[in-house]
Formats: C-alpha cells, sequence, structure tokens
C-alpha cells in the first residue's frame, strides 16, 4: 500500500516539476530575449555612455573655471564692477549693471551644476547596464538549466510513457508503435 502511495506522491511530484519548468521557461524566455545584445552593440552604448560622461564633467569643470575668471574674458569684462554684499542696505544700492553681473554669475554656476547632474545621471545609466548586461548572463544560464531539466522531463516521460498517466490528453494504444506487436502481425 505505501509502494503504490510512494509512487502516486511521486508522480505527483514529477508533474508539478513538469508544470513548473513549462512555466518557468516561458517567463524567462522572453527576458532571455530582451536582455540579449551583441558584444559591438554593448561596446558601442558604454562607449558613447562614458563619452558623454566626461564630456559633462569637463564641461562642469570648465564652466566653473569660465564663472570664477569670467571678468578676465572679453565679454564679461565690465561685470568687473561685482561689489560683495555684506547687508541689507547693500543690496539697495546696487545698480542694474551689478544685478546684471550678479545673474550671469549665479546662472553660470547653475548650468555648471546641471552638466555635474547629467553626467552623474549618466554614469548611473551606465552602471545600471553592467547590471542588466550580467542579469541578461545569468538569465541565459536560467533557460539552459530549464531547458536540460525540461529536456529530461521528457526524456522520462518518453521513456517510461506507458507507465507514467497522461499529462496533456489521453494516450491511445492505436497511436502507439509497438515493434514486439508489428513482428508478431508479420508472423502469422
Amino acid at each position: 500500500m505505501s509502494i503504490t502511495r510512494l509512487q502516486g506522491d511521486l508522480l505527483n511530484d514529477f508533474k508539478e516539476q513538469k508544470a513548473m519548468v513549462v512555466e518557468q521557461t516561458e517567463l524567462f524566455d522572453p527576458m532571455a530575449t530582451a536582455l540579449r545584445t551583441s558584444a559591438a552593440q554593448r561596446l558601442a552604448h558604454k562607449a558613447a555612455l562614458i563619452i558623454t560622461e566626461i564630456v559633462c564633467y569637463l564641461a562642469s569643470a570648465t564652466t566653473v573655471a569660465a564663472t570664477i575668471f569670467m571678468n578676465h574674458i572679453y565679454p564679461f569684462t565690465p561685470l568687473q564692477n561685482v561689489r560683495y554684499i555684506h547687508s541689507l542696505n547693500d543690496i539697495k544700492s546696487l545698480k542694474e549693471e551689478e544685478y546684471l553681473s550678479i545673474v550671469v554669475h549665479a546662472l553660470a554656476g547653475f548650468i555648471a551644476l546641471l552638466f555635474y547632474i547629467i553626467a552623474r545621471m549618466t554614469r548611473s545609466i551606465r552602471l545600471k547596464n553592467n547590471i542588466l548586461n550580467l542579469a541578461g548572463k545569468n538569465v541565459k544560464i536560467l533557460m539552459g538549466q530549464h531547458l536540460k531539466r525540461k529536456a529530461a522531463v521528457e526524456s522520462l516521460e518518453q521513456r517510461h510513457l506507458l507507465d507514467l498517466p497522461s499529462f496533456g490528453g489521453t494516450v491511445s494504444m492505436k497511436n502507439l508503435a509497438n515493434t514486439a506487436y508489428a513482428t508478431v502481425d508479420n508472423i502469422q
């Protein structure tokens, strides 16, 4: 009685494993296809991101330097009359060109900050692409393992076709090729 129960439990476990392997293969296959990119394409994307990151860092540093030395660069030389604001009364006594000088310096600083933010975002994208590449490799490995397991399950199912209950439908004895039966008919 316990052997029959053990066989039933093993058959149920086998059916569950087969269904799980099929479901996981259906889930992983689209992900593996979506994450799969060629090495040349990955290299081109990574090179473009690195170049963009470097250019943005250089643009940020250049903008900061230009802001510091702005009073010595030709178009901005009239702005060198900027006063240092120490109190609220100093703000009231500013002239329009001094306001312009402060706004231009603040705008240049803001542009430098934006270039720095863009460079950091590009770095973040590059690092996420590295993680996606690693995930793609791991999904490919998992798909290989699932396909091997699926092949093993199907091999066991084919080997013991008559002993196992039907998984997808009924098995008809008329559709089975039995070589021993065919030779008996030939003899008679």
